[in-house]
């Protein structure tokens, strides 16, 4: 950010209504300044403000020093005066472009002070596209319903290449984008074609932008095949998010240098577990085994839970190339057909991965836990082991429940120690997690299996056994040990935090289950703690509004982080939490495991502390980014291959349940987890009536109503592959014989 950007940010911030004097922190928080010399700008530009008298400092009558709370002292035109630069600059708003299919705009500002979305009409982009950093003046005045502007300089733009379809015409072609929401396509020079053919999926670099009406100008930089070709589709939509595909020569140099031999002098640094009985528990697909258990039940009733990591930051050094590239991957990739691993297959699947038989280091968490699921002493420490079994879900489960098939039969040597797994696994998940007020959510998930031509055949909802809850249960209360262990060193950690719910969508959802003869907590203006979300689910269970509230539940819940402080995780009623499970997978994971080592020998430096404190935060933010970003992609190719899936059943009907509702309709989700909208315009009985605070749609003339939760008879209308869109209509239940 320019000075100048600045500057004109912070008067725009200060002519706010809203604004009330605050500390510099808080300032600069706000404007949402990360970096260290974003925040010496910040001083630079009051200084100026303050010289030329438009903020001036308050001093704190309750200490000797002075504190530096910003107030402006502007002083705003009178009526029908003419409008002076200055007033014009303070109408101005910095922010982020979002597109739409059908031509117009939304900026979100970039200060989280301005809570409301800008809209820009299609006449007013002034060439402004999808994810372009902008400027943008109000036009709308004070107190409108819906604040308006127009784009009058674009900062930066939001995309540098493109992914999207060539078209080739006589002497040019033109690349029309895959990201809807940019509604120009791509010029492209014949020169500039690399031979594509008309269907190629392309990578575009964009040359040069118009600033009104024309197209963008570009050059193809890939071609990634034709469109139809087998995983293409994916591959596309992988590009599109910029996920690196392959490892840089320094990387895969490193990774294939690091070998799987454990010396001698290394064996003499740990604790040799090879002869006990540890196994990891994964899916059927599974290739990184990155966590194995061990358990033991003593006399005295109390468990011994081992809990044994794979030791990736033995192997990833801090700032090599192996570290930079894990660093701006931040987390593994995992889609339908495919991984996009964090780690070079080198380390992934083989030095690092817990496969059976095999010596492998690891770093150990030991916990002794009671019968109340109490963890009274634990010890962590850097180990070896030798996996005795690579189990499945499936097979746990089966061997569990008695089954008589040969992979229940292969795990019987293991039966004792399963069971007992299983006994704490109830244990911890009732004695500890339910009964401190943790709140579960258990929402279907599908999978979808492709033919060997990418199509998807079929589409299943997974089952939720006791084994994946016995391995989660295990890896919860470790999470959690390290993370209490980490915050008595005083020494900054990444945490896995999760906020307490969103204040104005739990004001809204208290709103709304009242009418319905619920309550969450005993105050309404206080927060709910997790006792009052598990009482509502108990009060709810069975009844006609389960589902609905349960989703609108959900919805008030805030997205977890990782941070450089310890704040709590809400939703799982921990006072301390953090991820250090999963580190072939997560970078976060490998951060902790890297520093937990240093300080479990003594070796956390001031200058460790230092750079800890000088990067943590922005560290944990990356973090979040990458994991929000690959949870879209999967959101994104599920969607996309399950409107393939669908546009092979047009015509057919099925039953689902209203889950979403909207002023142009309602979504409506199949027991398969595919979800389609049905729109107003095709529900021609009556006039219906969106109440949003009812979350419904209402006739004028006959009463019917559709409402969230409700269940209802489709027909699959049509499909928009390229969209990712489904859309239903309504038919008559039909009647069962």
């Amino acid at each position: 950010m320019r000075t100048k950007e600045l500057k004109k940010l912070v008067q725009q911030l200060m002519e706010d209504p809203k604004y009330r004097k605050m500390p510099f922190e808080e300032l600069s928080e706000s404007i949402g300044l990360k970096k260290k010399s974003e925040r010496q700008m910040l001083t630079h530009v009051l200084k100026e403000l303050e010289k030329k008298k438009k903020v001036k400092t308050i001093t704190d009558t309750n200490t000797s020093k002075t504190k530096d709370f910003k107030e402006t002292k502007f002083v705003k035109e009178p009526k029908g005066t003419k409008e002076t630069k200055e007033t014009k600059d303070s109408r101005k708003i910095i922010g982020v472009l979002q597109g739409n299919q059908r031509g117009f705009g939304f900026v979100i500002p970039d200060n989280t002070i301005f809570t409301e979305d800008i809209f820009i009409p299609e006449k007013y982009l002034n060439g402004a596209l999808d994810q372009d950093h902008v400027w943008v003046q109000l036009t709308s005045q004070p107190g409108e319903k819906r604040p308006e502007g127009e784009v009058v300089e674009i900062i930066e733009r939001g995309h540098k290449k493109l992914i999207g379809r060539y078209e080739k015409g006589k002497s040019f072609g033109f690349v029309i984008p895959d990201n809807d929401r940019l509604c120009k396509d791509i010029f492209i020079p014949e020169r500039r074609g690399k031979n594509a053919v008309t269907g190629d999926k392309v990578v575009v670099n964009i040359l040069s932008w118009s600033d009104r009406g024309k197209n963008p100008e570009g050059e193809i930089a890939e071609i990634l095949g034709n469109k139809d070709e087998p995983g293409i589709d994916i591959l596309s939509v992988l590009k599109e998010y910029d996920i690196p595909m392959e490892f840089s020569k320094s990387v895969e140099k490193e990774a294939n240098n690091i070998v799987d031999k454990i010396t001698e002098a290394e064996l003499e640094k740990r604790k040799d577990l090879r002869e006990e009985v540890i196994f990891t528990i994964d899916g059927d697909d599974a290739k990184d085994y990155d966590d194995a258990v061990s358990i033991e039940k003593k006399e005295n009733g109390h468990y011994i839970l081992g809990v044994h990591i794979a030791d990736v930051s033995h192997f990833v050094r801090h700032g090599s190339p192996l570290d930079e590239s894990a660093l701006e991957r931040g987390t593994s990739v995992y889609v339908v057909d495919r991984v996009v691993p964090m780690l070079p297959f080198n380390l992934s699947n083989t030095v690092c991965s817990l496969v059976p038989n095999e010596d492998r280091l690891t770093f150990s968490c030991e916990m002794e836990i009671d019968k109340k699921g109490k963890v009274l002493d634990y010890k962590i420490f850097k180990s070896v082991i030798c996996s005795k079994s690579r189990m499945t879900y499936q097979g746990v489960a089966d061997v569990l429940a008695g089954k008589d098939n040969l992979v229940a039969k292969a795990l019987l040597p293991f039966i004792d120690d399963l069971q007992v797994l299983e006994e704490l696994f109830g244990v911890l998940h009732t004695q500890r997690r339910l009964k401190r007020g943790a709140i579960n959510f258990d929402f279907p998930e599908a999978k979808i299996f492709l033919d060997d031509k990418g199509f998807p055949a079929r589409i299943e909802v997974e089952e939720r056994l006791v084994s994946h809850r016995m391995i989660e249960e295990c890896m919860l209360v470790c999470n959690e040990t390290v993370a209490k262990h980490v915050a008595g060193t005083k020494v900054p950690f990444l945490f896995r935090n999760h906020p307490e719910p969103d204040p104005e969508k739990l004001a809204a959802f208290r709103t709304f289950i009242n009418r319905y003869g619920f309550k969450l907590g005993s105050k309404e203006d206080a927060v709910p703690r997790g006792e009052d979300y598990q009482k509502l689910m108990e009060d709810i269970d069975g009844k006609s509004e389960e589902r609905v509230i349960t989703l609108l539940m959900l919805r008030t819940m805030q997205q977890a982080v990782y941070q450089g402080h310890n704040l709590g995780h809400f939703a799982l009623g921990a006072k301390y939490y953090t991820h250090f499970t999963s580190p072939i997978r997560r970078y976060p994971d490998l951060f902790v495991h890297r520093y937990l080592a240093k300080s479990l020998h003594g070796k956390i430096s001031e200058k460790t502390v230092e750079y800890l404190e000088k990067h943590i935060e922005d560290i944990g933010q990356h973090s979040s980014e990458t994991e929000r970003q690959a949870e879209k992609i999967e959101r994104e190719i599920t969607k996309l291959k399950m409107t393939e899936y669908m546009s092979a059943h047009l015509g057919e009907t099925f039953e689902g349940r209203i889950s979403g509702v909207t002023s142009f309709g309602f979504f409506v989700e199949l027991a398969n987890t595919v979800e389609g909208l049905v729109r107003l315009q095709n529900m021609r009985d009556d006039y219906y009536v969106y109440d949003p605070d009812l979350h419904q749609h209402i006739g004028e003339r006959t009463g019917k109503f559709y409402r969230l939760g409700q269940e209802v008879c489709i027909k699959v209308l049509k499909t928009d592959v390229d969209l990712k869109q489904i859309d239903f209509e309504l038919v008559e239940k039909r009647k069962k014989a």
